[in-house]
């Protein structure tokens, strides 16, 4: 006994393993430099850089199909209209002013008051067409991001117009009144996405052939492209061709009787779409 106590005192006192010792000899110490945690900053910035512009396009592609199918919801309402009043458009009357609030659509009419004025949706809900689908979103693209009166507050409640001569005045020679009258449905669009630097009443103005300005404006939120529907019930979205048409488009509020050059496909390829009036009216 007393051998094993000398060999101790000789031995000295023995301290505690601590905390970590054993981890550090089965792995060994080591930490990320300076350098190393730049590195992986770096690559995730260049992956992240090329997953943004490919997220982005997919966002844009998915308010394109949702806005869309908005159009062939409303197209639907028009049809069921026209059925419900033998074959009788809706009326798309509008009220004229000296500014772009004067502008606006009075009850009676597929839509009521003025896209750039309405706070909230009873002007659409005052609309013919509502009785057949209640969902006041079919009325906006989703990519429509303006505001009432351009104050960046409160947002716009419509980004949609019809075509001026889907019944616009009662006069046969200026404007179809009825279904029948309409020579080719599958290319007289009712519909527009109009640009939210061009809207207010419920009409969209497309000049005569041979006219080369546009009246109204439509819009190109959807990557230089915008959407129609057509008397048949078949909606599109159409990619403009014109670099003139995307600079318009850049333009300050309010767009009007902006003037192209001869031949613009864009306006051409609307004006195909519209009833042609007699020469002199």
């Amino acid at each position: 006994m007393k051998i094993v106590e000398a060999a101790l005192d000789r031995s000295g006192p023995r301290s505690a393993p601590r905390i970590g010792d054993s981890c550090r000899q089965r792995h060994g110490a080591h930490a990320f430099t300076l350098v190393e945690l730049l590195v992986v900053i770096a690559v995730i910035a260049i992956l992240a850089g090329m997953l943004l512009p490919a997220l982005s396009k997919a966002k844009a592609k998915g308010q394109q199909i949702a806005c869309l199918s908005n159009y062939r919801q409303l197209q639907l309402c028009w049809i069921l209209y026209v059925d419900d009043h033998n074959g009788r458009l809706p009326s798309n009357a509008t009220l004229t002013g000296g500014s772009r609030e004067g502008y606006s659509s009075p009850l009676g009419t597929w839509v009521t008051g003025c896209a750039w004025t309405d706070k909230t949706m009873s002007n659409l809900e005052a609309g013919l067409l509502f009785k057949y689908h209640t969902a006041t979103r079919i009325y906006k693209c989703p990519s429509d991001r303006s505001t009432v009166r351009d104050q960046g507050q409160i947002p716009r409640v419509r980004s949609v117009s019809m075509n001026m001569y889907m019944n616009d005045v009662a006069d046969a020679n200026e404007a179809w009144q009825t279904f029948s009258q309409i020579p080719s449905p599958t290319k007289a669009f009712v519909f527009i996405d109009e640009h939210e630097n061009s809207i207010e009443n419920s009409r969209f103005c497309v000049a005569q052939p041979g006219t080369w300005a546009w009246v109204d404006f439509p819009a190109t939120r959807h990557q230089g492209g915008g959407v129609l529907s057509y008397a048949d019930g078949h909606a599109e979205s159409w990619k403009w061709r014109e670099p003139t048409t995307l600079q318009i488009g850049r333009g300050p509020p309010w767009i009007q009787h902006a003037v192209v050059a001869p031949g613009d496909r864009d306006l051409r390829r609307l004006q195909e779409g519209i009833l042609v009036m007699e020469p002199g009216r």
